[in-house]
Parts: C-alpha cells; sequence; structure tokens
C-alpha cells in the first residue's frame, strides 16, 4: 500500500433506499459502519486495512445481519452491493478501486404505526419505537450466532426464501419449524427446550398444513379447492415464523450466558 495513504474507505449500496427506518450505526472491530439512503459507509486506518484482510468480508456480513432482522419485521426483499474501495491520500485525492462482483439481493408491508400517550401527555405506546428495539435485538442476537449455528442460517435462508418465492410462501415459513424439529429431535423437545406454548409451535402448521391454501405444503391433496390464502393469514404465518426465530435466538443468548 502507498505510503501517501490516510485512510480507507469502503462503500456499499443497497436498494430500496427507504429499506431502514432510521440511520444506523454499527461497530465491529473498532470500526464504524453508518447506514442510511441507500449508502453504507465504513473509513479504516490503513495499517489496520492491512493487517485485517477479511475486514470487507466482516463488514458486509454485519450489515446483512441487520438487514435479515429487518426483513423479519418489513417481509420485503434488499439488495446490497459489494463494498468499493476508495483509498485517500494526503494531498486530497483519491483512488477508487473497482471490482466487479454479484451484489447479495434478498427478495410488503408495514403497518401503520401508532402513539399513545396519557393524560400528562407522557408516551405509553410507540409502535414504531418498539419495532425499531427490537429489529436492534434480532440483529445483535443474529450477528452472534449466524456464522457458526447451522440451523440460525437454515431459519434465515427459509426466511428470505419466502420473501423471494410468494407462491411457495408457507412451504418456506414451515421449513423454519422443520429446522428447529431437527435441531432438537422432536417437537416436545423443542417446545420444552425454546419455552414456548404448544399453540405457537403450532400457529405455521395449522397455516402450511391445514387449510387448502396455493401457497402451502400439501396442495396436490386438494386439487380443485384450493385458495388463495388472505393477507392476514399470510401475516400470522410470517409473525409465527419469526416468533419461532425469536424463541431459538432466546435459547443460544441463555446458553451463552450459562
Amino acid at each position: 500500500m502507498a505510503k501517501d495513504v490516510i485512510s480507507i474507505q469502503l462503500e456499499w449500496t443497497y436498494s430500496p433506499a427507504t429499506y431502514l427506518e432510521e440511520s444506523i450505526s454499527l461497530e465491529i472491530d473498532g470500526c464504524s459502519i453508518k447506514i442510511d439512503n441507500g449508502k453504507a459507509m465504513a473509513t479504516l486506518e490503513p495499517s489496520f486495512f492491512e493487517e485485517n484482510k477479511d475486514i470487507r468480508d466482516a463488514l458486509t456480513h454485519k450489515i446483512e445481519n441487520y438487514f435479515f432482522a429487518v426483513q423479519l419485521f418489513t417481509h420485503a426483499g434488499f439488495n446490497l452491493s459489494e463494498p468499493v474501495r476508495t483509498d485517500i491520500l494526503n494531498n486530497g485525492k483519491r483512488t477508487i478501486y473497482l471490482e466487479f462482483h454479484d451484489s447479495i439481493s434478498v427478495s410488503s408491508s408495514i403497518s401503520a404505526d401508532l402513539i399513545i400517550k396519557d393524560l400528562s401527555d407522557n408516551i405509553v405506546l410507540d409502535t414504531k419505537q418498539e419495532r425499531l428495539n427490537k429489529q436492534r435485538w434480532f440483529a445483535g442476537a443474529i450477528n452472534r450466532f449466524r456464522a457458526t449455528d447451522i440451523t440460525l442460517a437454515h431459519m434465515l435462508q427459509s426466511y428470505q426464501k419466502s420473501v423471494d418465492d410468494p407462491d411457495n410462501e408457507l412451504v418456506h415459513l414451515y421449513e423454519i419449524r422443520d429446522a428447529l424439529n431437527q435441531h432438537f429431535g422432536s417437537k416436545k423437545k423443542a417446545i420444552k427446550q425454546l419455552q414456548i406454548k404448544e399453540s405457537t409451535w403450532d400457529e405455521i402448521g395449522k397455516l402450511a398444513n391445514a387449510l387448502p391454501l396455493k401457497q402451502g405444503r400439501h396442495r396436490g391433496s386438494s386439487v380443485g379447492q384450493l385458495r388463495e390464502a388472505t393477507q392476514t393469514e399470510l401475516r400470522e404465518a410470517r409473525t409465527a415464523a419469526r416468533n419461532l426465530i425469536e424463541s431459538y435466538l432466546q435459547s443460544l443468548e441463555k446458553s451463552l450466558n450459562s
């Protein structure tokens, strides 16, 4: 690396630019990433960049994890580019490295938000803030475990497929419960380890298996009687799948802290 390089910038672009509801700052290995309005930017010391050859992949992974967390709430697709590197020189000039990569594509809706105040004008319910807080928690937990936990990675991949392949959405959402069943060995063990109610476990099965829905798993046994899933049913299925992922993340956190 040239001696006149004083800093290195890595910049990602993502779409839609409105995918996030707030500006985000992430930290990893002492690096700060700013994410807002369709761009993510990290500035690194040249020596740090040279000593950490995998830092671009690590930072990209961190951004992906946050986007996966948001997707669990929006059920919307996103596209994230590979980073473009720019060297900042001590004379103010810039050297841009153009490398050709495939972008990361993860192919909705958010309901209206509600703020409720008491008689003293204190906020007692802010649905947007609650959602953002939960997204941050999901992002942190996914970032801690996704790289090393095969079950979590599989569940997130299945949720991603449910967004990309809406004709088979319920099939892919059901795969999330299948992954947990395989991981724990049985429904009974899964419910016990996840500390959830049986109704929480059964919800996705009812929607994906029992109802004669075109997006479901047993379409061949209901020929001529199939109907489109309603938006309410799809929202219920997505919520049920997200609840299972959340319970699994909580179980991983407890194991980590025990």
